[in-house]
């Protein structure tokens, strides 16, 4: 989670839980490039898809600037999904050699 408000923090955090199927408690530090907002850093592991499910449950705060990042493995493509406020979505494939 690159940015969001401080109100919006425990709602990232149960719709990231809700995705995952685990209770979810992220360490939220001050944002400086974005004052007002916080950041958090999350790694996860979980069957293949589960990415773009992160992704959705997110999407649709317009507030929030975020990165999910599924790493490739043998058979399956990575995958990163962006998002801003400004720009929306991004989603792009990564292959084992990036």
């Amino acid at each position: 989670m690159h940015s969001a408000p401080r109100a919006l923090c425990p709602h990232v955090e149960w719709a990231v839980a809700n995705v995952l199927g685990v209770r979810v408690s992220l360490d939220w530090i001050r944002q400086p490039a974005a004052p007002g907002t916080w950041r958090a850093e999350f790694s996860w592991q979980a069957e293949t898809g589960t990415a773009s499910k992160l992704a959705s449950a997110l999407r649709g705060w317009q507030l929030l600037r975020f990165e999910v990042t599924s790493e490739p493995t043998p058979g399956v493509e990575g995958e990163r999904y962006s998002a801003t406020p400004e720009l929306g979505i991004f989603h792009a494939v990564t292959g084992v050699h990036g």
